[in-house]
């Protein structure tokens, strides 16, 4: 059976759950409210894990457009893979609202974070920066422009070590463009609008101006373009003239000023691209995290011993890593997906691996080796290997065969709850979206599991194939 014919994807599981959410999660305290919706904190009844459900009122979004603006966030957050990038769950709909369960960041909004520190250093200033522009750079690269940034829409959560993962979040205006594209919408937040949005005929770039501002006010606690009304502010931004002399500024390096200047510059054709900006001296001439070279050994050990070959094998690792590894071994894949990961763009590509690789081993052995990693690991056919992609392949993969995790993987391609999966289930979960694919191919994935020849797989194959892959 050709295991190629079946791309998967981690947004076959993200789904419209058909039953209400408190039968799949406990209701906690309120963490925000919105002029939509509200953000509590939510416990999953089963596996335990503690998200956020973003609850958003039917008859708040009275206008076509509001309406639009939700499906679209939904739309946009399955295309979105990427360490930096708020993760969608699943979401739930009754007749007064919409359930969208999302990620949990524990550290508040960066908006609030600029408020009790009034300015961050150099160094603090570019650890957060670098991560917003590799999730920019991952979303352009995706054809994706988000056109709200600011500090409000960029999450953080705290790591065990202290240190902040940033999550952009708030993908409802963002829009998919093809290359050469002028967009004339105007959405955005005032202060943190391009000029050439205001001028409603504008690009991908209008995010590099957005995050040009952030950068600015997290330098100088103050924004470049001010008024006492909406006005005046737009009149400054069109004016497009800002500070970088005097007091708040002479303490910052020439390199930042620098970036700045080509982030906040006027002319798009002359401003820096995502790329770019992440490539600039100021990223380079600052310490970056320190990684864990021991951490990063043993995933990389991990991505060359991945040996699920068989498709129901890797969609099953595929909804365990997405949605049951702990925040702790989230961390670390995240840490060595990054340090593999040596342009920033959120995907990894043969030759990103190899150059790890062959740190520890002879450059033929790790040729041999990453050809297989790309072999098994990209499910998609990419040809590069995503963010999930690396996790499932790079997980702890003992405790991802836990019994209680395979029992909850099981019940979501047991869709009646009869015990059994049968051809059709199994078609339901992973090829919904999928055409051309013969009758022979599901029936081929069943046989390879089904022991006893009943046509379908019960609880015990699926655990015992699901055990194959720590033999």
């Amino acid at each position: 059976m050709d295991q190629n014919q079946l791309k998967l994807n981690f947004s076959q599981f993200i789904v419209e759950k058909q039953n209400s959410y408190t039968d799949d999660y406990k209701l906690g305290g309120v963490l925000g409210v919105g002029a939509f919706s509200q953000v509590r904190k939510v416990t999953h009844r089963k596996t335990r894990a503690i998200r956020a459900m973003k609850v958003i009122s039917k008859s708040r979004l009275s206008t076509t457009e509001l309406q639009q603006k939700f499906i679209n966030e939904i739309n946009v957050y399955k295309q979105l893979d990427h360490p930096h990038i708020l993760k969608l769950y699943e979401f739930y709909q009754d007749e007064k609202n919409y359930y969208i369960i999302i990620e949990l960041c524990t550290g508040g909004e960066l908006f609030d974070k600029i408020i009790e520190k009034g300015s961050f250093s150099e160094k603090e200033a570019s650890y957060v920066m670098k991560q917003i522009m590799s999730a920019i750079l991952y979303a352009h690269n995706s054809s994706i422009v988000h056109r709200d940034l600011k500090p409000e829409n960029v999450l953080l959560d705290i790591t065990s070590q202290g240190n902040y993962n940033v999550k952009v979040v708030d993908w409802g205006t963002a829009k998919i463009f093809s290359p050469n594209q002028q967009i004339n919408e105007k959405f955005g937040t005032l202060y943190y609008m391009a000029p050439e949005v205001l001028k409603r005929n504008y690009n991908e770039k209008c995010d590099i101006w957005s995050c040009g501002v952030i950068l600015y006010i997290l330098l100088s606690g103050m924004p470049p373009f001010n008024g006492r009304t909406d006005a005046e502010i737009q009149k400054s931004i069109l004016h497009g003239k800002y500070q970088l002399e005097g007091e708040l500024w002479n303490s910052v390096s020439c390199n930042a000023k620098d970036l700045l200047t080509k982030m906040l510059q006027y002319d798009v054709q002359k401003r820096l691209s995502a790329k770019q900006v992440l490539e600039h001296a100021w990223f380079l001439q600052q310490h970056q995290e320190k990684v864990d070279k021991q951490v990063v050994q043993g995933r990389l050990k991990n991505l060359m011993n991945f040996r699920a070959e068989q498709k129901l094998q890797q969609a099953t690792l595929m909804f365990i890593g997405t949605t049951m590894i702990s925040k702790e071994e989230k961390n670390q894949l995240m840490q060595a997906f990054k340090e593999m990961d040596s342009n920033g763009d959120g995907i990894l590509t043969k030759e990103e691996i190899l150059e790890t690789y062959k740190k520890y081993m002879d450059d033929e052995t790790a040729l041999q080796e990453v050809q297989k990693i790309m072999d098994l690991v990209d499910m998609d056919g990419s040809g590069t290997i995503d963010y999930t992609e690396f996790i499932i392949a790079s997980m702890d993969r003992k405790k991802a065969v836990q019994k209680e995790k395979l029992k909850e993987a099981f019940q979501i391609f047991d869709k009646d709850g009869n015990g059994y999966i049968s051809e059709q289930e199994i078609k339901e979960v992973l090829g919904p979206s999928l055409t051309g694919i013969d009758e022979k191919y599901w029936l081929d994935m069943i046989r390879e599991i089904d022991k006893n020849g009943d046509g379908q797989i019960s609880y015990d194959e699926f655990c015992e194939m699901m055990m194959k892959i720590i033999q």
